[in-house]
């Protein structure tokens, strides 16, 4: 079996409180994260470092996967979070997969609870309603420097939601577009994300960012643009997933191992392009145009771990 190449290349050219924001998650599943996080739980936020050590990366995410013997309640359900996966043309995969260097901007919205539910339809999930009655959808873009699968480029949109007999919410992944051929096949086999190859340009100048996304045809999806002058340091937030694969419904964690900063959103404008795609065609039914984010997490570095998607049930 072959390992996986790392040279694939696109088919594309070219302040709110942080007790106050949205969850997609409880404190269930906030305690049942596969991995402990010892060192975080007392380690205070620091800007990131003008190098990444990677020998102190590795020992972490080691270190980490060591003391899963301690969490024995999925090994008993017989679930186990340590896999090897084989891709149709005999990549092999080894599981969880690991995000040693990133950074990321995740801007949350909030939308009609009708027009979330317009995007899950077909899905057999229902959105989260707010207090207020609104739903919850969040657009991430990420910029991963170093990972198993290689350098890459990555978009999410995703609504918050909750499956039938499960009252934990998790985010539905509507779109998740990447830079490279080997993130969208990885995606698309083992998790049934809705992943395409796509142009990503993601720009950071101080506290100003710039994101750009195209479709396959290289129309503009939509673009986010602004910066926050205010952040509040806020611990690790998990990223729990909702996906479909093969007809099976799957529940997936992402385990994020480093702190957030948190801001509002107020100086952040979501642009959808003229894109005709189905991202852009969800975009407008959420009616995000000229939106601004409810708040925005940012992360650099950013570390996580992607693992196998859990099975509940048969699906839409």
């Amino acid at each position: 079996m072959k390992k996986p190449p790392q040279d694939d290349k696109p088919t594309v050219p070219g302040t709110t409180p942080f007790s106050n924001l949205p969850k997609l998650y409880d404190v269930r599943s906030a305690q049942s994260s596969y991995l402990p996080r010892p060192w975080l739980q007392a380690a205070p936020f620091a800007p990131r470092r003008s190098a990444i050590e990677p020998g102190d990366i590795v020992a972490r995410a080691l270190a980490v996967l060591a003391e899963s013997s301690a969490n024995g309640a999925e090994t008993k359900s017989g679930f186990l979070p340590l896999q090897r996966r084989v891709l149709r043309d005999g990549t092999e995969c080894p599981l969880p997969i690991r995000y040693f260097d990133a950074r990321c901007v995740i801007a949350t919205f909030v939308t009609d609870l009708g027009r979330a539910d317009e995007v899950l339809k077909g899905t057999n999930l229902t959105a989260v309603p707010r207090p207020d009655g609104k739903a919850v959808a969040l657009l991430g873009w990420f910029e991963y420097r170093d990972s198993d699968l290689g350098p890459y480029d990555e978009v999410g949109l995703s609504i918050s939601s909750t499956a039938p007999g499960d009252a934990a919410p998790a985010g539905y992944v509507a779109n998740l577009p990447v830079s490279t051929a080997l993130a969208n096949r990885v995606g698309r086999e083992i998790w049934g994300y809705n992943k395409f190859v796509a142009a990503i340009d993601f720009k950071h100048e101080l506290d100003k960012f710039s994101t750009t996304l195209r479709d396959p045809e290289n129309a503009i999806i939509g673009t986010l643009e602004g910066g926050c002058g205010h952040w509040v340091q806020a611990p690790p937030t998990d990223l729990p997933t909702f996906s479909f694969l093969d007809g099976a419904a799957l529940r997936t964690l992402i385990q994020v191992l480093t702190p957030f900063q948190v801001g509002g959103g107020d100086n952040f404008v979501l642009r959808i392009g003229p894109s005709k795609h189905p991202m852009a065609d969800n975009l407008r039914t959420l009616g995000l145009d000229l939106a601004s984010p409810l708040s925005v997490q940012y992360a650099d570095p950013f570390q996580a771990l992607l693992f196998p998607g859990r099975s509940f049930g048969t699906g839409r």
